[in-house]
């Protein structure tokens, strides 16, 4: 579970509109208590939709439709990933309010976040329009020190072959990226922000997280990371840009990193 802190930095509700002309487009609504209230109990009784005050369900209803009723959800810092399997095709594509809230209900990673019991932070929902998003345009960047150290591909540990030859590609762009639109510009000095790529268009930003033990750091792994924390070393340096440089096969990302982990300093 986020520390509060990390529930008010890395709150979508916080973070998109500073950021909003580099972002995926999201509508942001703000939930009712009484939805709120709803998703922290147990009570299987009631629908959520039948709790939803009217203005809110009509609000909701609209955003979908603008959104061709085709749209990605999400709460303020998560997604309803382990809800896939009730969605048709495996997408957790959202095509009308039903849809919505059994990913909602039926996520235990949703369900954490709304455990959290924070009233000071608002709850919302963040609608965007869906996208058949390629799994090799997908990085993860991690920040430290308020320096860009590492580029990982979210799909890891996966063979694309032409990361050997965009690599330096890859680099400058999310480089010049990061320092033009985000450096000195996010609350915090060490997080991961993600990105999609989709040439020539300038990168997008999908989300911005904490940068902890249990971040997922795909290619990358906390106790190299760890101890960077813990120096202050805000000269420059370019980050390393660490993918399967060979098709190896099916692996866990434990053997990846041992097969291909080169000193990180």
């Amino acid at each position: 579970m986020l520390e509060l802190q990390d529930l008010k930095d890395f709150s979508i509700h916080r973070w998109y509109e500073p950021f909003k002309h580099i972002a995926l487009q999201t509508v942001l609504l703000e939930l009712p208590e009484v939805v709120v209230d709803k998703l922290k109990s147990d009570d299987s009784d009631t629908d959520v939709a039948e709790v939803c005050p009217v203005e809110f369900m009509g609000a909701l209803k609209n955003v979908i439709n603008n959104l061709d009723n085709n749209a990605f959800v999400k709460n303020n810092w998560h997604a309803p990933m382990d809800a896939k399997m009730f969605s048709f095709g495996n997408e957790l594509k959202v095509t009308n309010v039903n849809d919505l809230f059994l990913y909602l209900t039926t996520s235990n990673i949703i369900a954490e976040d709304f455990s959290s019991q924070q009233s000071s932070i608002p709850f919302y929902l963040a609608l965007k329009p869906w996208k058949s998003i390629h799994p090799a345009s997908e990085f993860r960047c991690i920040v430290i020190n308020n320096v860009l150290r590492g580029i990982t591909p979210r799909d890891w540990p996966t063979y694309y072959a032409h990361f050997k030859d965009e690599g330096p590609l890859i680099i400058d762009t999310l480089t010049n990226f990061f320092k033009e639109n985000i450096l000195g510009r996010f609350p915090r000095k060490h997080y991961i922000f993600d990105v999609i790529m989709s040439y020539p268009d300038q990168p997008s930003i999908v989300d911005f997280g904490p940068i902890n033990s249990k971040t997922n750091l795909y290619a990358f792994s906390w106790r190299e990371i760890s101890p960077l924390i813990n120096k202050d070393s805000p000269e420059e340096v370019a980050p390393i840009f660490r993918y399967l440089d060979s098709d190896i096969g099916i692996m866990t990302k434990a053997d990846a990193i041992y097969k291909i982990a080169n000193a990180f300093t």
